[in-house]
């Protein structure tokens, strides 16, 4: 497992962002920092405005199994 590490730049820049929800905004700030593919979670509605694609599980699932084919 690996933890996306959280620093002062994205603390700040979570806290300066237009998120209603300051976590999610720490996940997407820390996603984007460490260059990530995606936002997988249940609660796709939190993070609309997301730079990153944002998938449900089952989504991510389905889309892990179509590139396979």
């Amino acid at each position: 497992m690996v933890i996306c590490p959280v620093d002062r730049g994205i603390l700040e820049s979570a806290l300066n962002s237009d998120y209603a929800d300051f976590e999610d905004a720490i996940q997407i700030f820390s996603a984007v920092a460490q260059g990530l593919d995606a936002i997988v979670t249940r609660n796709a509605k939190d993070f609309r405005g997301s730079t990153l694609p944002i998938y449900s599980p089952t989504d991510f699932l389905d889309q892990l199994a179509s590139s396979d084919s």
